[in-house]
């Protein structure tokens, strides 16, 4: 089977442009063999080959001679046997294989090949092999592999699929650094069975590995790799942005010689996929057998972010494809019985790629057991073909099949919508769809909710759940993002479930510098930035077009290049824009009450100092200075227009005033002045809700504002039954006033 590239619709290039995120993030190619580069010049690109030699020393794998990289000429292995008139950097056996007195195939494999692409019913497993099995050495000697089937056996070692011109292995083969070896049984012509390990030499890795298995001259070729910059041709990818401006004066990036941010006529701009094999280490060197193996898809992911030196990819089984498969492992702690993935990313955080290791993923994760989803993480150390490519954030892929992992519903029957600007895209094609999510935004931002017993509300309730929304837009403040709210927005939902929110993209939040134009990092109000006004009265209710943003026309992300674009792309102002939406529903009293309600009690308990050093703590604890520095000696962080804080200090410095900065917009913004102290208690086998938002605790204590009733609603569990208040009351659900001093009510079960 010929192995197929995927066009996949283009991606909205930027933010700034389209409205697009940067979900991942990724650049010009180093050389995926990182130890063939000078020590004292890191980012050697195959793109911009320049004169750096080529350190023969290195695994001992290649005999005396520099060889520039870009360089025709031949080269010498150990075994004389096998010259060969191949750039070492495109040469399988550059990757450490020492073949002791073989006489091998020396036919130049295709440049592309599928052939051999296994499907497994249990494909979590590690699968029997003729080869030894993957995993950590200190040293390793390959016999020649036995037949099972009656065939032939052809290995490669530079990740591509193995044909019948590829190697045979006839006498032993010492493995001298880390790499990758395919082998494939053919009978009859056709591979019987293809086995794939990945070998790690000496090497000593703390925290999870996943070890991708891709065809090196598809990924990392310096014309036709995807990782490549290329020769930036627009038949490449067929690039709809490749003829637009180059955004100049870029100081963010100083690694690719050939072009400037965001290099839209480069190859890593293209949304091509590959076949892939991933083998996953659960406790990186110290993991006996690999913990996994699939095969499946990647692809580069990204918006502006794809021209930094490491590039995010999307691991994908979800499609037809790649065979539609379900990964049966769970990865986070947080949700351990979420055991059915068919994608993940693996993200180089972002923009905030030159800040830290965990911006996002922290911000993201303090709506742990709110109503708001979010993308869980899971930090890895990334090897490609055997070669180290540093620490990567293992995420949750934002597809239909997230919910399906997180929720059960079958992926078919929902959509997740994403947001951009005037537009809404949809995953999937039954179920929901974009033009369903924007009719419901479009029916809020020109509805009328005024009044009690508002039907329109009530029938919206049915399509959007109102909880989800009032905490997403309040996180969204609190995250201080300005990239938002016309960006960044997804949320799913359809046939029959009401769309809930999901936090993400937060890397322009927590006072990421530099960052919008217009946007104070240290001191906008973010009640402002959304909503136009710092104060109710003062708002233009009902959908204004530009709240709070800056004018038409101005530049964008001025540290970052001071690229003005014109045209008037401006953040805010969505016609199906969350804070248009939100503008209209706090026209509606209960939405209005809820909203301040399900605010107060984000900012008492999940959106508070503690839980964001808390969140830091847990997150680097799990990534070892050992790590770091070897990462940040891969990819060094020298943008002098960034702060680089690698253990996260920078991320709870800022959380020290946020909460109660927020707290106080809110009250600027509502005219809330008394703020009472209220507790909630449970007797029995039950728990309340406020304003439809579940209580973390069951005696719960917290500040509420007076004049702002709650909506209490008792839940009995375990086969109780709600018997009433310990004011008197069974109402239920019921309103409890607030008048202005402490209060207290319990919810009695039996």
């Amino acid at each position: 089977m010929q192995k197929k590239y995927i066009a996949f619709p283009f991606v909205a290039a930027c933010a700034l442009i389209l409205g697009c995120s940067e979900d991942p993030a990724e650049n010009s190619v180093i050389s995926p063999y990182g130890d063939l580069q000078d020590p004292n010049n890191p980012y050697v690109d195959p793109n911009n080959p320049g004169v750096d030699p080529y350190n023969p020393g290195i695994g001992g794998d290649l005999s005396s001679g520099a060889i520039p990289f870009g360089s025709s000429s031949s080269f010498a292995l150990t075994d004389p046997g096998l010259s060969s008139g191949v750039n070492p950097f495109q040469n399988p056996n550059s990757s450490g294989v020492m073949p002791a007195n073989s006489s091998s195939s020396k036919a130049k494999d295709p440049k592309s090949s599928s052939a051999g692409l296994q499907e497994y019913e249990d494909n979590h497993k590690a699968k029997a092999t003729f080869l030894p099995k993957a995993g950590f050495y200190s040293n390793l000697t390959i016999e020649p592999p036995t037949p099972t089937k009656g065939g032939q056996i052809y290995c490669t070692f530079d990740g591509s699929f193995p044909t019948q011109g590829s190697q045979q292995i006839t006498s032993a083969m010492q493995i001298t650094k880390s790499t990758v070896v395919r082998c494939s049984e053919f009978v009859n012509g056709q591979p019987a069975d293809t086995t794939t390990q990945t070998y790690f030499i000496g090497e000593n890795v703390s925290m999870p590995v996943v070890a991708l298995t891709v065809n090196h001259h598809d990924l990392f070729d310096s014309t036709d790799g995807l990782y490549a910059t290329g020769p930036m041709n627009q038949l490449r990818c067929n690039n709809p942005n490749f003829n637009q401006m180059s955004m100049g004066g870029n100081q963010t990036d100083n690694n690719n010689s050939k072009c400037s941010e965001p290099c839209f006529k480069a190859n890593f701009w293209c949304e091509d996929s590959l076949p892939v094999h991933v083998e996953y280490f659960e406790k990186g060197s110290s993991t006996t057998e690999k913990t996994w193996e699939i095969d499946a898809g990647i692809s580069l992911i990204g918006n502006w972010s794809r021209y930094k030196p490491k590039k995010s990819v999307a691991i994908k089984m979800d499609n037809d494809e790649w065979g539609d498969k379900v990964l049966k492992y769970s990865f986070f702690k947080t949700r351990p019985e979420a055991k059915k993935m068919k994608s993940f990313n693996l993200r180089n955080n972002g923009n905030r790629f030159w800040t830290d290791y965990i911006g996002d993923a922290m911000m993201t994760s303090l709506m742990e057991g709110t109503d708001v989803d979010y993308q869980r993480s899971l930090q890895v150390v990334v090897f490609y073909n055997g070669e180290y490519f540093g620490i990567h954030d293992l995420r949750e892929r934002l597809n239909r099949s997230f919910v399906e992992t997180n929720y059960g519903i079958d992926s078919k029957s929902i959509n997740m919508i994403n947001i951009k600007g005037n537009s809404a895209e949809a995953s999937g094609t039954k179920g929901a769809s974009a033009d369903e999510y924007k009719n419901i935004a479009n029916q809020i931002i020109n509805g009328n909710f005024a009044g009690d017993n508002n039907q329109s509300y009530e029938q919206m309730k049915q399509k959007v759940n109102m909880n989800s929304f009032a905490q997403y837009m309040l996180a969204e403040f609190y995250f201080h993002n300005g990239d938002w709210p016309e960006n960044n927005i997804r949320a799913w939902g359809g046939n029959g479930n009401p769309f809930k929110f999901v936090a993400f993209d937060t890397d322009h939040g927590f006072g990421f510098s530099p960052g919008i134009s217009g946007f104070d990092v240290t001191s906008q109000n973010m009640f402002q930035w959304a909503l136009g006004s710092a104060t109710r009265d003062n708002s233009q209710q009902g959908g204004q077009q530009n709240p709070g943003q800056q004018q038409p026309g101005q530049g964008q992300f001025p540290g970052m290049g001071g690229w003005d674009i014109g045209g008037g792309w401006g953040f805010g102002g969505a016609k199906q824009g969350p804070a248009q939406m939100l503008n209209k529903l706090l026209d509606n009293n209960d939405f209005k009450r809820l909203f301040i309600n399900n605010a107060c009690i984000l900012l008492d308990n999940y959106l508070t100092y503690e839980n964001v050093q808390k969140k830091v703590q847990e997150m680097m604890a799990a990534i070892p200075a050992s790590e770091q520095q070897r990462d940040q000696q891969r990819w060094p962080r020298n943008q002098g227009s960034f702060h680089w804080s690698p253990d996260g200090s920078d991320l709870i410095q800022y959380a020290q005033n946020r909460t109660q900065t927020v707290r106080q917009e809110m009250e600027q913004y509502f005219g809330l002045q008394n703020a009472v102290n209220v507790s909630i208690n449970v007797s029995g086998s039950g728990s309340v809700t406020v304003d439809g938002m579940k209580l973390p605790k069951s005696n719960y204590q917290g500040k509420f504002y007076a004049g702002n009733d709650l909506l209490l609603q008792a839940v009995p569990s375990n086969g109780s039954v709600f018997t009433g208040w310990s004011d008197g009351s069974t109402e239920n659900p019921r309103k409890f006033q607030l008048n202005g001093g402490s209060a207290s009510i319990t919810a009695q079960f039996k």
